[in-house]
């Protein structure tokens, strides 16, 4: 029996992230904060795997009048402990620490970088995400920025 090293750990927690893979349509809306308008938001999100088992997230919005593309991709960093994700895209680059866990006998996906986080809670049987975004305002607090529900429309 061969022992368990890094790279398999790597891969299990890769693995992990099966639940996100696919299409998912993302709809909600943008919350009134800094004086910024409640925009909608219509989304297709699709996760895929890359090479080496990471995952590709491709965005594809409008969020109101603005048209948001982009791509982020997801990898293990066992150092940590945890995902780390990097986003470019039209709106800008950011960088992400991310945990998939459980709540309430749900799993959930979280994300946050130094002026956003993300609480994404999958139904029983993984066809739906709720969540919510989170904004640090004028460094002081954070506030409650985006409501959205992903529903998956393909694997």
């Amino acid at each position: 029996m061969s022992e368990v090293g890094e790279g398999d750990d790597v891969q299990a927690a890769l693995d992990r992230l099966e639940p996100l893979v696919g299409a998912w349509r993302t709809r909600g809306s943008v919350r009134a904060t800094g004086g910024q308008p409640v925009a909608a938001i219509d989304a297709i999100d699709t996760y895929e795997r890359v090479p080496g088992g990471a995952l590709l997230h491709l965005v594809d919005a409008h969020v109101g009048d603005l048209r948001v593309e982009g791509a982020e991709l997801i990898g293990y960093v066992p150092e940590r402990g945890r995902y780390a994700t990097q986003y470019f895209g039209n709106d800008g680059p950011t960088g992400y620490e991310a945990e998939l866990g459980e709540a309430d006998g749900r799993v959930t996906w979280t994300m946050r970088s130094e002026r956003t986080r993300f609480t994404g809670t999958f139904n029983d049987d993984g066809t739906v995400i709720t969540g919510f975004w989170k904004l640090l305002v004028d460094g002081s607090g954070w506030e409650r920025w985006m409501d959205i529900t992903l529903t998956k429309e393909r694997r």
